[in-house]
């Protein structure tokens, strides 16, 4: 298995709610940016929620559409 898990993060989020998604993949607190990527020239993703939904987030961190779930995980 590569990344943190092999299915996605499933994420309650609220309207106003930010998080801050790891894109260097060295975060151990996958899929949230734990600050790993400063010794890269990587940055997190940080998305602002206007509206409340639940996310899927990439946790196989094989996603073409990362943060976010493309099914990559059911490939490996």
């Amino acid at each position: 298995m590569s990344g943190w898990q092999n299915e996605p993060f499933v994420i309650d989020v609220k309207s106003g709610e930010t998080k801050a998604y790891c894109m260097c993949g060295l975060s151990k607190n996958g899929p949230y940016c734990d600050g790993s990527h400063s010794a890269t020239d990587t940055e997190p993703k940080v998305i602002t929620y206007d509206e409340d939904k639940v996310v899927y987030a990439c946790g196989c961190q094989q996603s073409s559409n990362r943060p976010f779930c493309d099914g990559a995980h059911s490939k490996l």
